[in-house]
């Protein structure tokens, strides 16, 4: 089986994997369904397609069966939203539950129960019901989380085991409204319910009689159900991996309670400086006092409701080999996976890309300098001392023999994963159709976004050139010209004059857009 080069999941949360031997595999946003493309063969013609695969993800074949799982669990990982296909989980892996929960519930912020600083310096935090954990390093920039999730359903499966629910709480509220009308007490008591209501007969018939009988026999025995008919759940563990800084608002409470533990500890041997810096993680920790439960993360339908709208397009353009070529995805990078190396991208409040070797180490490019300049955070070992380095990318250090990485390979990555995000933004921001790189295989849908653009554009324009009154300021001057035709020119009505050339070229570039619209149109429709 072919090892994974590269995974990136993007914005949408789709996945593409490139492997060793040139095969590449797609993972539709959803996760339910996948498009395998084998590797041409060397004697393959360079115009011919490779061979492609699509399957249902839950009816994979044991061929792609590995590849499978592990970009599932690539895109687990991190997108927000786990899917779950019960055949392609291993056994070791799968949990019976015989209780279908979908929140934990975390420990109070007055006490240190479940909570564990690791040898490592991580600390721990442990739901009560031990259903769900969270694990924060002692960088502070990005923590895991393992929780038991349910595996995928049908579409169909909740709905059934609802209705399952209430006509069994409706057969035992009838069976004990017939035992209150046998034995008793009010013979025409009316019974209200949530859900219906339920009267009581005079007189029953006598086989009604005997279940009641038998049942009220065997009221206060419960009796076990036969067995194969108590519902089970199938639950696994699922990991995922997030930054501190944009954290999911069902781990914000776990979060500010590893985060208080971990100043708590380390106050203790550190100086009265740091012991106000506890303080501020308390004040966070009383914001969210009161969120002790979190709703867990549900797990995807096994099928999807739109298949027809997924697109199976791989783009190359993050690979080396073709730099120069155009970002042309249509989503946004979000996370990387190269050679064991993550690069995550956040688009969110401020533009970053953190790159984390595996090392517990981090390198951080945002905002203003994002793809320029580089900060190194990493802790060094057997002691509590943070070290922090900023790199140049026009200065980039050479590699240090023995070093676990090479720091000019990892920023030289980085950049070019945010040369092509800059890419794709200005694909969408570009002001005019000029500018922009004329393809002849551009889609359909790009042509009609530019004409979009174009025809907004005209629209202020005109609206712009109506309200601002420039139009009756050149009929004015031309009727001043045709009447003062020998005097003297002053400096005003040479600026005058200069603004309405100005109106008139932006008029003769009006419609030559219009042109090109038309026949950008009639080439559309043909």
């Amino acid at each position: 089986m072919a090892a994974e080069v590269r995974m990136v999941l993007y914005e949408d949360d789709s996945v593409q994997v490139q492997y060793v031997d040139g095969s590449r595999l797609q993972l539709s946003p959803c996760g339910s369904e996948f498009l395998f493309e084998k590797p041409p063969p060397i004697s393959a013609h360079p115009l011919e397609q490779p061979e492609r695969i699509r399957q249902r993800t839950h009816f994979v074949i044991s061929t792609y069966r590995e590849q499978l799982q592990r970009a599932l669990d690539f895109r687990n990982s991190f997108a927000v939203c786990p899917f779950l296909s019960e055949s392609i989980i291993p056994s070791e892996r799968k949990k019976l539950i015989f209780v279908d929960f979908s929140e934990v519930r975390w420990p109070s912020p007055d006490t240190d129960d479940g909570m564990i600083l690791t040898q490592s310096g991580s600390v721990k935090i442990a739901s009560l019901d031990g259903h769900a954990y969270l694990c924060l390093p002692r960088s502070q920039h990005e923590f895991t989380v393992h929780f038991l999730c349910k595996v995928s359903q049908k579409p169909d499966s909740s709905i059934v085991l609802s209705e399952k629910k209430n006509q069994a709480r409706k057969d035992k509220l009838v069976e004990k409204a017939g035992k209150i009308c046998t034995y008793g007490s009010l013979p025409r008591q009316r019974l209200k319910n949530k859900e219906n209501e339920i009267y009581c007969p005079l007189t029953k018939s006598k086989e009604t009689l005997e279940k009641e009988s038998c049942a009220d026999g065997a009221e206060g025995k419960e009796e076990p159900p036969p067995p194969g008919t108590r519902h089970k759940c199938v639950y696994t563990w699922v990991k995922q991996r997030w930054p501190v800084a944009s954290c999911p608002e069902e781990w914000k409470y776990p979060l500010s309670l590893a985060l208080h533990f971990h100043n708590k500890i380390s106050s203790m041997s550190r100086s009265e400086a740091d012991t106000t810096q506890s303080r501020t993680f308390t004040s966070e920790i009383s914001e969210e006092r009161g969120k002790e439960v979190s709703v867990l993360p549900r797990a995807l339908l096994l099928s999807c409701p739109v298949p027809h709208l997924h697109r199976w397009n791989f783009c190359d353009s993050l690979s080396q080999r073709q730099l120069d070529e155009e970002y042309s995805y249509p989503e946004l990078v979000k996370v990387v996976w190269y050679k064991g190396v993550t690069y995550r991208l956040n688009h969110k409040n401020v533009n970053s890309i953190e790159i984390y070797p595996g090392d517990g180490s981090v390198f951080k490019s945002e905002g203003a300098y994002l793809g320029r300049y580089f900060t190194y955070y990493s802790i060094q070992e057997g002691s509590e001392e943070r070290e922090e380095k900023t790199y140049s990318v026009n200065n980039l250090p050479p590699d240090r023999p023995g070093s676990l990485f090479s720091v000019c390979s990892l920023i030289k990555q980085a950049t070019r994963y945010v040369t092509a995000v800059i890419s794709w933004c200005r694909r969408l921001t570009q002001t005019s159709q000029r500018e922009m790189p004329t393809h002849p295989s551009s889609s359909l849908v790009e042509e009609n976004w530019s004409v979009a653009s174009e025809l907004e554009k005209i629209k202020k324009f005109n609206l712009l050139l109506e309200n601002s009154g420039i139009l009756n300021q050149i009929s004015n001057k031309k009727n001043k010209q045709s009447s003062d035709h020998y005097e003297s020119k002053s400096p005003e009505t040479l600026l005058e004059e200069v603004n309405e050339k100005r109106v008139s070229v932006a008029l003769k570039k009006t419609s030559e857009i219009l042109q090109d619209i038309d026949c950008l149109l009639s080439s559309s429709k043909r």
